[in-house]
């Protein structure tokens, strides 16, 4: 495992780590995620890219956050321009994941100049509050309430008796929201659900390198129909399916391994 850096950003501090070689490649979690499933995603790709991965503020070993007004989508795309500083990096490939996805295109489109191509995970955020806003920001309220080792607990029982998820999904779940502070878990879960990104998708017009996006069906967090409209309106992307979420939890190097085809192939365009 790398070291662990600590780069400043907006009066908070966020965890950060690089692995592997080549050009870089930087990538954001999604809400209630952290670093960690992202190196199990892109681990596939650590023999041709230097893959930087950072817990975004208010998760896992970043500076946890209460304020909700710190929780905004440009603040939060400026802490992805601290890191990239923080490690002299100038243009990058760059993505996210749901929340981070969101964070990754406010960047591009603030930074056209910094992105060689995007990769965005499941969008939850466009011109509309997402519909699963009211249940997710009551996810939070219940691990406030609860305490983190009961609220875990709970969740699990949900997830395997009504939802009927295989153990290694619950078990990767609770890994994901036991690395957080209860409090900051529960303002990011109300606060990010609220993001209305962008008052217009026609904006994603400006974003010119080539994207790939990925997506499933049968997540009402993370539509298909979002995704689909984002592919739609960025000149020069493409949509690529996952089965569904559950992939996300049993395999996650099938993320790294569905981009690294998208940059092999887009690789003599930009000469790398």
């Amino acid at each position: 495992m790398s070291e662990v850096l600590y780069v400043p950003s907006d009066g908070l501090t966020l965890a950060v780590e690089t692995f592997g070689s080549g050009p870089a490649l930087i990538f954001a979690h999604g809400l209630t995620g952290n670093r960690h499933i992202t190196r199990a995603q892109f681990a596939p790709l650590a023999d041709r890219y230097r893959i930087i991965i950072y817990d975004q503020r208010g998760h896992c070993d970043s500076t946890p956050v209460t304020d909700p007004a710190l929780y905004h989508p440009i603040r939060m795309a400026e802490d992805m321009t601290a890191v990239l500083d923080a490690l002299d990096v100038d243009t990058a490939i760059v993505g996210g994941e749901s929340m981070g996805s969101a964070t990754t295109v406010m960047f591009t489109l603030r930074h056209p100049e910094r992105v060689k191509k995007l990769l965005l995970t499941a969008p939850a955020f466009g011109d509309t509050v997402n519909t699963e806003a009211a249940g997710v920001a009551e996810m939070g309220r219940s691990m406030l309430a609860l305490g983190k080792e009961a609220y875990l607990a709970a969740s699990a029982t949900r997830q395997r008796d009504e939802l009927g998820w295989p153990q290694p999904v619950i078990d990767a779940v609770a890994r994901m929201h036991g690395a957080h502070d209860p409090a900051s878990f529960a303002t990011a879960c109300e606060a990010v659900m609220l993001w209305k990104l962008l008052p217009d998708l026609e904006l994603l017009k400006f974003i010119t390198c080539p994207t790939c996006i990925i997506a499933w069906e049968n997540d009402p967090l993370h539509p298909l129909e979002l995704a689909q409209r984002y592919a739609a309106t960025i000149p020069d992307s493409r949509l690529e399916m996952l089965p569904a979420l559950v992939d996300l939890f049993m395999r996650p190097q099938v993320v790294g391994e569905i981009y690294g085809q998208f940059l092999d192939a887009t690789q003599s365009a930009d000469g790398e």
